[in-house]
């Protein structure tokens, strides 16, 4: 179990370049209950969320943060004050502000709040698939006692434009600092979404673990335009990958770029990490581009793990085929029966990492696919990929190989 790991940022920003570090809140006991949160705030840490926001502190410490932002509801408020304890530990470092900010509460889920999955899922279906499929045309129906008759309201459109006005305010007022916000896990993805570019129709396509950490980057504020460099890193509460949300069926992706199995120092790290990250679970097979190195590595791998299985291929087109098979499957698949998890190490150029993680989100999307692995999952009866996380590779395997983990 990793209880004080502390990450190591990525390499020094120019002095130019804003860093936002962005943590969802720790598990509620809303979390727990199946219920539906949103913006209220009956909402409170359990004492396993209160425990691994800490270790998130402790996780961040190397960072120096000129600001802290957070939502104003009890289970961020609460992750916050856990967060700045572990920070505190520090007796060489001087705490920075912290600004509560009403634009970083949960989307506004209206009627569904205090609901149980299950129940919303059942007694309002026609609604609860078109917020799953088509979340940017999902509203509900508000009273308007001014106009006297229903007025749409669309809760993921709302989120955006607070997520937008709330970037324009603190990248102006924090150019060249770093920050750290603390918020949802819808706040988050409409956050990072804006960013990035993606539209509010991908809002479900982004995974945020409750104190995950993601990493985004902006070397040119004139525009706002940043760059993702970590998506949901869960390692800091003892995860090598992020849980699944949507069930452990369907297949899961790991890409990694062909470029860091050419360096030979990573080799070994490589290896390190995937052996333990499976200890439990198979790689049920690795894909190679027809690489020379890539296909030694796997080689290697499949001697000491016989049921993984090596596919060299080199066509370009491939992953391309092979995911628009597996979601026109899903498309037509109607059948209940979970057929169990499949996963595959994707070991391609990183140029065709980017193209396909453009693919899935609908954009060209300014992920950093180097010196990272990419986490993509395709559940079963779920028409859309989820892009689990970006994990930053050096660093936190020479973590691991230093602490054994076990």
């Amino acid at each position: 179990m990793i209880n004080n790991l502390s990450l190591s940022p990525p390499e020094e920003k120019k002095s130019s370049t804003t860093r936002v570090i962005l943590v969802r809140h720790g598990r509620s006991n809303y979390n727990d209950w199946g219920k539906y949160q949103g913006c209220s705030d009956e909402s409170i840490l359990t004492e396993k969320g209160r425990k691994s926001a800490y270790q998130t502190g402790l996780a961040l410490q190397k960072f120096t943060f000129d600001a802290i932002y957070t939502s104003p509801l009890k289970r961020v408020r609460q992750t916050t004050e856990e967060i700045i304890a572990a920070l505190n530990t520090l007796s060489n470092k001087q705490l920075p502000s912290v600004f509560i900010d009403d634009k970083l509460i949960e989307i506004n889920m209206s009627v569904w709040e205090g609901l149980f999955y299950e129940d919303v899922k059942k007694n309002f279906a026609e609604d609860y698939c078109r917020w799953r499929e088509k979340p940017h045309l999902f509203s509900f129906q508000q009273n308007n006692k001014k106009q006297k008759d229903n007025t749409a309201y669309f809760p993921l459109l709302e989120l955006y434009e607070r997520a937008k006005q709330f970037w324009q305010e603190i990248l102006a007022k924090h150019r060249g600092q770093t920050i750290l916000i603390v918020a949802h896990g819808g706040t988050n993805r409409a956050l990072i979404s804006l960013v990035i570019g993606l539209k509010p129709a991908y809002y479900h396509y982004l995974q945020q673990s409750n104190c995950g950490i993601s990493l985004l980057d902006f070397p040119d504020l004139e525009n706002f335009n940043g760059q993702l460099q970590w998506l949901n890193l869960t390692t800091h509460l003892g995860e090598t990958l992020p849980k699944l949300k949507e069930g452990k069926h369907g297949w899961r992706w790991l890409l990694l770029s062909a470029e860091e199995i050419q360096k030979s120092s990573q080799q070994l790290q490589v290896s390190f990490l995937f052996k333990k990250m499976f200890q439990q679970e198979t790689i049920n097979f690795i894909l190679t581009d027809g690489d020379r190195n890539s296909d030694i590595f796997a080689q290697k791998w499949c001697e000491n793990y016989t049921k993984t299985v090596h596919l060299s291929v080199d066509r370009k087109d491939t992953l391309e085929v092979w995911q628009q098979k597996i979601l026109t499957k899903q498309k037509i698949s109607n059948s209940q029966v979970e057929l169990g998890l499949f996963n595959g190490l994707i070991i391609i150029q990183n140029n065709l990492l980017q193209n396909i993680l453009g693919q899935i989100l609908g954009s060209k999307t300014a992920f950093t696919t180097e010196a990272t692995l990419g986490i993509i999952h395709y559940p079963h009866n779920i028409q859309r990929a989820i892009v689990q996380a970006l994990l930053p590779l050096e660093k936190e395997i020479y973590y691991l190989a230093s602490n054994q983990l076990v």
